[in-house]
């Protein structure tokens, strides 16, 4: 026969179960998100390692571990990817990954972000500017620039600030991120200035005056001319920014290193 106090301990017994079981959820979620920031830690480490190594396909690996429950610090997913698709030589697609970054990024690594951004559209432009197109190169500088005079006054104030190089370790960085800002600013403003230039009527023509052809001879080699000084042009072009992109010495050489 069942004794009548044996009931309530029975259910006296079920609560502490429920309650143990929910006593463990907070202690499980707190351990999934530490299992995360270390993760990112870790991810973030390989990312800045591929970079400096100039293989964008371990920073795309790093990045696809970076992506998964991506809830702590989601810019920084994409802006590796950026730097991965840069050193692929897909300006357009580092782009459009910075943007993506900039947009979930908090104050603290703006700066940086908008560096490499604006770097972005500065080739995207000096492609353009390349292939005879100077129209879209000037939009695309002006684009650029845009990007560096958005940034927060706090970006410039470190460089002014860090004098001679003194500081610790961040401080520098942070005066360096200011003074690759503030160089971009000048060579978009002049690449802008220049593109511009070359989309503007000849200042000798006017117009209802009529241009006098030239001999068939002398223009075919006119044009000949002309397209090998474009296709030499291009070639150094090309070879100069797959040097820079892989060394480190300044803005111009690529993106900044993901962390």
């Amino acid at each position: 026969m069942t004794h009548p106090a044996q009931v309530p301990s029975g259910h006296r017994l079920a609560s502490r179960r429920r309650l143990l079981w929910w006593s463990l959820l907070p202690v499980l979620l707190t351990l999934c998100l530490a299992a995360k920031l270390l993760s990112v830690g870790v991810l973030a480490g390989n990312a800045a390692r591929a970079f400096e190594a100039g293989d964008p396909r371990a920073v795309a690996e790093a990045v696809a571990g970076l992506r998964i429950a991506n809830f702590t610090e989601p810019h920084k997913a994409p802006f590796a990817e950026g730097d991965g698709l840069f050193l692929a030589g897909d300006f357009a697609g580092a782009r459009q990954r910075f943007e993506e970054a900039l947009e979930v990024a908090g104050q603290d690594d703006e700066c940086v972000i908008r560096v490499n951004l604006a770097l972005s559209i500065e080739r995207l432009g000096d492609a353009r500017a390349a292939a005879g197109d100077p129209t879209a190169a000037a939009r695309l500088f002006t684009e650029g620039l845009a990007v560096v005079e958005a940034a927060p006054a706090g970006c410039f104030d470190a460089a002014a600030e860090a004098g001679g190089g003194a500081g610790g370790g961040a401080e520098r960085a942070e005066a360096e991120t200011g003074e690759k800002l503030e160089q971009a600013a000048e060579r978009l403003t002049q690449k802008s200035a220049e593109a511009a230039a070359g989309t503007a009527p000849d200042p000798g023509s006017s117009p209802g005056q009529e241009d006098t052809p030239a001999e068939p001879g002398h223009q075919s080699r006119l044009e000949e001319l002309n397209k090998s000084t474009r296709d030499a042009q291009s070639e150094r072009n090309s070879g100069r920014e797959r040097d820079e992109y892989l060394s480190d010495d300044d803005f111009g050489a690529g993106p900044d290193k993901p962390w």
